[in-house]
């Protein structure tokens, strides 16, 4: 669910939304250059467009991070989170 389009704080711009996982809700916040790096030929100003366009990734990477224990709070998404891991 996206409930904030665009956030801007300091050291914290990007798009925040709200994942569900069980009977608990956390605040996510997906930073712009992981957007940017997501967002093949959309308009990168628009942030909320690309994150709609990427939704059940970006949700797929905050349910993996959750699960390995992040408790970050909000939980931030970043590039590092969509590059493939080396072999």
């Amino acid at each position: 669910m996206l409930n904030e389009l665009v956030i801007n704080e300091p050291g914290l711009d990007g798009v925040a939304f709200t994942l569900a996982e069980g009977f608990s809700r956390r605040k996510c916040i997906v930073l712009r250059q992981a957007l940017y790096l997501l967002s093949e030929d959309a308009d990168p100003q628009d942030l909320a467009a690309i994150y709609r366009r990427n939704e059940y990734r970006i949700q797929q990477v905050a349910r993996r991070l959750l699960n390995a224990g992040q408790t970050d709070m909000p939980l931030v998404i970043g590039p590092w989170s969509f590059r493939p891991h080396a072999a």
